[in-house]
């Protein structure tokens, strides 16, 4: 976990606020006015390899078998709270835009490459930013596939 990523694409992104905190993709999407599909969700993953942060388009919902496949693992399931506090983010607050997340090895949703634009938060849960997907190719520890149901 405590690999340096030599590329991070989200040094001095504008960032941006909410009117009000928000935790699910839906009431992100509500508040910013924007599709739910190009609201980027960000889960952190505990698998028998370690963890990995996978995105996915706001409306899709992950799919563990295909991890597991893809992976070729044994064992995959969302982090649990104490994982999320060592790496000190909470429900509504995982993201790329953070260095932590993204000094994991990371999984990357291929429909979230056909967004024109995606969204997430920036580490809390009133602010966010705004970019083009193809940053999260920036990785040096990327998979692309099929992740979600």
């Amino acid at each position: 976990m405590s690999t340096k990523i030599q590329s991070f694409p989200f040094e001095n992104m504008k960032t941006f606020s909410l009117g009000r905190p928000v935790v699910s993709c839906k009431e992100a999407a509500d508040a910013k006015g924007i599709p739910l599909s190009n609201e980027l969700k960000t889960l952190i993953l505990d698998t028998s390899d370690g963890l990995y942060a996978l995105h996915i388009r706001g409306d899709k919902k992950a799919n563990l078998r295909s991890i597991k496949k893809i992976l070729n693992t044994d064992e995959a399931c969302l982090a649990s709270e104490e994982t999320l506090e060592e790496l000190r983010v909470v429900a509504g607050t995982v993201t790329p835009y953070l260095r932590q997340i993204w000094n994991l090895p990371q999984l990357l949703s291929c429909e979230v490459l056909l967004c024109e634009f995606v969204s997430t938060n920036a580490g809390v849960r009133d602010k966010y930013i705004i970019f083009d997907p193809s940053l999260l190719t920036a990785h040096s520890n990327t998979r692309i596939g099929c992740f979600y149901d």
